[in-house]
């Protein structure tokens, strides 16, 4: 089967690399994986390895717009009937325009899709990958399909039309199918299946570390959604009762001065690292080492938008045998779903942070049980050879 996979940036940008184990997988499974980003933010793709084949079309370069051209002299009415649709469907106006900026992008990738008879269209998201996903297959009739994350989905982009046309949707939470089904009307249903994204699982589990202490890492951007506030007070409170630590924040973000300040204020600089933006290869080498002891995620909800999601940060160290703290925000409750397996506090709440993280500091033995039980959490829901091959198998392969 060949497959064309959108995404919004991957793999000609930072972004999306939680994607690439999913593409290399697709890739092993399928005759060919056309990966094709909706915005390319970089002229070279950033990962060489994914053993897909990728394609560069620029939202409005003149390539781009060639193609889209022939489209139109190609199938016109289509084209036309597209347009109104896109045009007169009742979804919020900021993606109106978003889907109208987007639609010559869509009659490039639908010429490329007939060039190299792909037989499958799937997109990453239901918002402009989606889009383009949807015109492709209106112009081609190639089938195609979405992964639906709770973010775009509370988001109204073309969403029944979208929901109707697919041929299924896979939504990566339960919370996030029922959401679906609830906005897109009970046919949606049957087609709308959860499907974890999944996340390489190592042959053994790397986690060995026993000695008392413990090294942290908190990897998120620094915005305000991510919490680093209470994580900062909370080991403020560690430090009080003696309980020695290091942590690294490994991410960048607007609130680095103001967080540099908390941390200097407190006296807590010499057992708090800010390390910026960290490799993504970088980051998963030092889990697998066991350079980290313990991963810390204080997510809060924020204005009231969707909180986390399933963090890919999370499920990545507890396959490696690495145990988490995480906040009860969004869907995390659906990662660690036993807390034999990892540890959810209350959000916003830095005392009992700091008391999950004790716990793992003053008993390396329970840290290491509990290490191993997550990595098995992951064995079991979250490993991506088990989530890309049903993947597969439901694109008709």
């Amino acid at each position: 089967m060949k497959i064309a996979y959108l995404t919004v940036e991957f793999p000609y940008g930072t972004g999306e690399a939680f994607f690439a184990p999913e593409v290399r997988e697709l890739a092993s499974l399928a005759h060919q994986v056309l990966v094709i980003p909706t915005r390319p933010k970089s002229h070279f793709a950033g990962d060489a390895a994914l053993g897909a084949v990728s394609l560069r079309l620029p939202l409005f370069a003149a390539r781009t717009l060639l193609l889209a051209a022939a489209t139109f002299v190609r199938r016109p009415l289509a084209v036309v009937r597209v347009l109104r649709n896109l045009v007169c469907a009742h979804h919020d106006l900021r993606a109106k325009v978003k889907n109208l900026a987007v639609l010559p992008k869509a009659l490039a990738v639908a010429w490329e899709v007939r060039r190299r008879k792909i037989e499958h269209v799937h997109a990453l998201w239901l918002s402009t990958p989606a889009t383009v996903a949807y015109v492709v297959s209106e112009l081609t009739g190639v089938p195609w399909s979405c992964s639906a994350h709770r973010f775009d989905a509370c988001t109204d982009n073309l969403l029944r039309n979208k929901l109707a046309s697919a041929t299924f949707v896979r939504a990566i939470s339960e919370s996030t199918r029922r959401l679906l089904v609830e906005r897109g009307g009970s046919d949606v249903s049957g087609r709308c299946k959860v499907l974890r994204l999944g996340v390489p699982v190592p042959a053994d589990s790397y986690f060995k570390r026993t000695t008392r202490g413990v090294r942290l890492l908190c990897p998120a951007q620094l915005v305000p959604k991510k919490g680093h506030e209470y994580l900062v007070a909370a080991l403020a409170l560690l430090r009080r009762h003696g309980i020695a630590f290091q942590c690294d924040f490994a991410g960048d973000g607007p609130l680095a001065d103001s967080l540099h300040d908390a941390v200097d204020a407190l006296g807590l600089s010499a057992s708090v690292a800010f390390c910026g933006h960290m490799p993504h290869d970088i980051l998963l080498s030092r889990l697998e080492r066991s350079f980290y002891d313990l991963v810390v995620l204080p997510s809060v909800d924020v204005d009231g938008r969707p909180g986390e999601e399933i963090p890919v940060a999370l499920m990545e160290a507890m396959a490696v045998g690495v145990p988490c703290v995480a906040t009860r925000t969004g869907e995390v409750h659906e990662l660690i779903d036993d807390p034999r397996c990892s540890r959810v506090v209350p959000q916003r709440d830095s005392g009992a942070l700091a008391l999950a993280i004790a716990e793992f500091a003053l008993d390396p033995g329970r840290r290491a049980d509990i290490g191993a039980r997550a990595r098995q959490r992951i064995c079991d829901a979250f490993d991506v050879r088990a989530t890309t091959l049903e993947l597969y198998q439901l694109m008709g392969a």
